[in-house]
């Protein structure tokens, strides 16, 4: 009588474990960068949406007919279901006839840090040309 050994041979159990271990790592390593990917397209939506409401603000500025000696003006805009609050300086500088004017936006009111800030300079109406 003949026995024949078969020449088969499976994973053992030790080896499966570490298949699944390796796995493990690999995929909370793609959720992770999933997670921060979403994350960063959020932000950065946010300071776009920041951006074109800086620059909405300081055009309306420099726009006004009236001359602002220094000032601070500040208002909330509502934009993609979103309300923004954005606060304006406006300081004198060396030429009489010109004034700087900062503009912050922040998601949040009482926020220490903003979104987008973005600086411009506005001249006296009585000047300009119309």
């Amino acid at each position: 009588m003949f026995i024949t050994h078969s020449t088969q041979r499976a994973f053992t159990l030790i080896e499966m474990m570490v298949a699944m271990a390796i796995l493990a790592v690999g995929m909370g390593a793609i959720i992770k960068a999933s997670a921060e990917n979403a994350a960063n397209a959020s932000y950065l939506k946010d300071r776009e949406v920041a951006r074109w409401i800086a620059t909405d603000k300081l055009t309306e500025l420099q726009l006004l007919p009236v001359w602002n000696s220094e000032s601070s003006r500040k208002g909330e805009v509502e934009m993609f279901n979103t309300t923004w609050f954005w606060h304006a300086r406006i300081k004198k500088v060396q030429d009489p006839d010109l004034r700087r004017v900062d503009v912050e936006v922040r998601r949040d009111k009482d926020a220490d840090a903003y979104l987008y800030s973005i600086t411009g300079f506005m001249g006296n109406p009585a000047l300009i040309q119309r």
